[in-house]
């Protein structure tokens, strides 16, 4: 079967190769900036892991079947599927930089098309409880009044996000590495970015010890480039607990 993009190796021991470079090259801080949740992390390596150990065992004479050989194949399958997805959601300029794109094993391409301009709409954002405890669902969507971008852009939402203790943190919980906020962000530069994404919907997870602080969340539009737009409105909503 034909590969649908030109970066993702040929030979399965290469494919395996440059997936083990990601995860030693994601550190927990990498992980962290770039918006890559921890089960998402954890389920690339375990399906990482099983490959290899699936393809051992298809390259021991002794062990090699007709059914571990169709293992071998659907795990490779499954993890090229996930390598895909964490390239085309979690690997992106910026928050990455071309050091980091280069290290990661990608190579930039000159493109022939025409210059895709900044977006220049507005995003609204909107907090909603969905019943899971200590969870919010932003849903993200254009201003009242206003059209969705072209999707020809490859346009999607740059949502950022900041939690303040009653009263605002202190200075040492602003320090602290969830940089807890001091006062009411105005818009999403004193917010952290939390992850890009093209779904109307997006779920955020809190700790235990978050319950009872209020989340903000800001947004705007980043297109395919990682050039972006107008910050929308700020939206706030006590994290449950």
């Amino acid at each position: 079967m034909a590969k649908t993009t030109d970066w993702m190796p040929g030979p399965r021991a290469e494919i395996l190769a440059m997936c083990e470079n990601w995860i030693d090259y994601m550190t927990s801080e990498r992980r962290t900036a770039w918006g890559v949740p921890p089960d998402e992390y954890t389920s690339l390596k375990n399906l990482c892991a099983s490959a290899r150990t699936l393809l051992q065992k298809a390259s021991d004479p002794d062990e090699r079947t007709r059914v571990i050989t169709f293992r071998v194949r659907e795990a490779f399958q499954t993890l090229e599927s996930k390598m895909r997805f964490f390239r085309g959601r979690y690997f992106r300029i910026p928050p990455l930089t071309g050091g980091d794109w280069a290290a990661l094993g990608f190579r930039r391409k000159r493109s022939r098309s025409s210059p895709i301009p900044p977006p220049d709409g507005t995003p609204l954002v909107s907090l909603s409880y969905p019943g899971d405890p200590r969870t919010i669902m932003a849903h993200l969507g254009p201003m009242p009044g206003t059209e969705e971008l072209d999707s020809r852009s490859g346009h999607g939402y740059a949502v950022y996000g900041g939690i303040m203790p009653p009263g605002g943190a202190t200075l040492e919980e602003a320090a602290s590495k969830k940089h807890y906020l001091m006062e009411v962000p105005k818009d999403g530069d004193g917010l952290t970015h939390y992850r890009f994404t093209r779904w109307r919907k997006t779920r955020l997870v809190f700790d235990a010890e978050d319950g009872g602080k209020t989340l903000f969340v800001c947004a705007r539009y980043e297109n395919g480039k990682g050039e972006t737009g107008n910050w929308g409105p700020v939206a706030s909503l006590i994290i449950p607990g």
